[in-house]
């Protein structure tokens, strides 16, 4: 078994995932990168490598609606480090453009199977490695502001989020008996490789609905994830983080054409 503690986080290869991935890496923690594909996997864990030489940083393809693949990374990790200390969830299916009125029964299973299913198997895995180790560690489940509030086209997304937070209270009074701790971050808000093809007018009409009239950014949510993994946070366990410069205390205007219009941000990544 490794000295150093070691963090698992699913979908770092870029964005809020790969921030973390730095923030446990800065702390001393090996790190343990999951991505789609094994290539962006091992990209983002070379640049961890290279960043903090003095930690171990390995990338593995899993995608988290394929369950085998979920238990082969979960055995590849316990052979490689014999333990893990703290698992993140961050990988997700964001199922844009998906209503009541149009999901398909694929579309619908891809993205709760991704989401929450994912979310729940990974977290399983983690589970009974740390207690097959006598390791009292940490789950952090990353959620999101969608499941709180309605957006349209959104709401298979919004189901995904909803879920984990059931899980996350469920999962602190059961693994509570062994130490482990669950914990859940509400994002919003928070910018993304998908922003650079925004306007400034784009950027203008996000920051008036949000109450401190600017975004997170994935560092943010990385230092957050942190804290609730760490040992001043070691009494904290079924709590909800909201870190989204209180975009969730505000009712957003209405719109009735819904229904006209695509998601602001699938169109601008096309």
């Amino acid at each position: 078994m490794t000295e150093n503690k070691v963090v698992l986080i699913t979908g770092a290869a870029r964005n809020i995932g790969l921030a973390i991935a730095k923030r446990f890496a800065k702390e001393g923690y090996d790190v343990c990168i999951t991505s789609r594909d094994q290539q962006s996997a091992d990209k983002a864990a070379l640049e961890v490598q290279n960043e903090f030489p003095k930690i171990t940083s390995v990338g593995y393809g899993m995608l988290t609606n394929e369950l085998d693949q979920i238990k082969e990374t979960f055995k590849k990790v316990r052979e490689k480090f014999g333990r893990i200390d703290a698992l993140i969830a961050n990988a997700a299916d964001p199922g844009y453009n998906q209503s009541i009125l149009s999901t398909t029964p694929e579309q619908f299973d891809h993205v709760i199977g991704s989401n929450a299913k994912g979310y729940f198997f990974c977290s399983q895995e983690a589970a009974k490695l740390m207690i097959d180790t006598n390791i009292k560690g940490s789950i952090v489940l990353i959620g999101s502001v969608h499941s709180k509030r309605a957006l349209p086209n959104r709401i298979v997304y919004a189901a995904s989020k909803g879920a984990i937070e059931v899980m996350n209270r469920n999962m602190c009074y059961e693994l509570g008996k062994f130490g482990i701790r669950s914990n859940l971050i509400i994002v919003g808000a928070v910018y993304n490789d998908r922003w650079v093809n925004y306007t400034e007018e784009d950027y203008e009409k996000k920051r008036a609905n949000w109450p401190l009239g600017m975004e997170s950014y994935p560092d943010d949510i990385a230092n957050a994830a942190y804290f609730l993994s760490s040992d001043q946070a070691n009494t904290i366990s079924g709590s909800e983080l909201t870190v989204d410069s209180g975009v969730m205390s505000v009712l957003l205007s209405y719109n009735k054409n819904w229904d006209m219009e695509k998601d602001e941000r699938e169109k601008l990544v096309k």
